[in-house]
C-alpha cells in the first residue's frame, strides 16, 4: 500500500453515533483517523441508521459509490448484520449470500484492496426470541471467520466479550452503545485496522 492507507469505515447506526461522537465530543483531530495518524491511515465514516446488507448491495441514492469514487479507499471495515439478524423474517443463507456479493462488487467493481466484516453486536432488546438472534450471530460470525480465515484479502474482526457481551455498554435502548460502549468500539475498529494493515 502507499504510504497513505485510506480507510472506509462502513456500516449501520453505530458508524453514524460513532462519527457524531467523534465530531462533536471528541477532539476530532485527535481520533477522526482512530489515533493512527502516525501510521499513515485516513478514516472516513458512513453509516445508515437502521441500515442493512440489502440497504448497502441496493445503494439507493448511491451514497456509498459517490463515497467511493470521491475518495477510494485501501480498506472497507463493514459492521452490519444486527438489523438483518433482528427481523422475523430474515434468511440465514440470504444473509450470508448478500454479504459475499457485497464484498465482491467492493473488490470486483470498486477495486477495494482489503474489506474487514466485523463480529456482530448483540443486543439487549429484540424484536425476535433472544436465543434465534444470538444462535444466528453465532452461527454467521463464526462462518465468516472460518471463511476468510487465511483469505488474502478479507478480513474477519471479533470485538470480543470485552465489548459486545456486556450489558452495562449499551443505552437504555438494549440496542445503542453508551459513551463507555462508544470508546471501546473506536478501540476495536482501530485494532481492527491496525490488523488489516499489517
Amino acid at each position: 500500500m502507499s504510504n497513505t492507507t485510506r480507510v472506509l469505515i462502513l456500516g449501520h447506526s453505530f458508524i453514524k453515533r460513532l462519527f457524531m461522537k467523534i465530531i462533536h465530543t471528541w477532539d476530532s483531530k485527535l481520533v477522526q483517523n482512530l489515533n493512527v495518524r502516525e501510521a499513515g491511515v485516513r478514516t472516513r465514516f458512513l453509516g445508515f441508521p437502521g441500515g442493512n446488507i440489502s440497504r448497502l448491495l441496493k445503494d439507493e441514492h448511491h451514497r456509498i459509490r459517490r463515497e467511493i469514487l470521491k475518495y477510494p479507499p485501501d480498506i472497507v471495515v463493514l459492521q452490519i448484520g444486527g438489523n438483518d439478524l433482528d427481523c422475523e423474517k430474515f434468511n440465514l443463507h440470504v444473509y450470508i449470500s448478500n454479504v459475499v456479493s457485497f464484498i465482491n462488487i467492493l473488490q470486483g467493481t470498486y477495486g477495494e484492496k482489503k474489506v474487514v466484516v466485523c463480529e456482530i453486536f448483540g443486543r439487549l432488546s429484540l424484536r425476535i426470541p433472544t436465543h434465534v438472534y444470538h444462535y444466528g450471530k453465532q452461527f454467521i460470525d463464526q462462518y465468516f471467520y472460518l471463511q476468510f480465515e487465511n483469505h488474502p484479502t478479507v478480513n474477519f474482526w471479533f470485538h470480543r466479550s470485552r465489548l459486545v457481551a456486556q450489558d452495562k455498554l449499551f443505552l437504555s435502548d438494549g440496542v445503542h452503545l453508551n459513551v463507555e460502549g462508544t470508546r471501546r468500539f473506536f478501540r476495536s475498529l482501530r485494532g481492527a485496522v491496525l490488523n488489516a494493515i499489517k
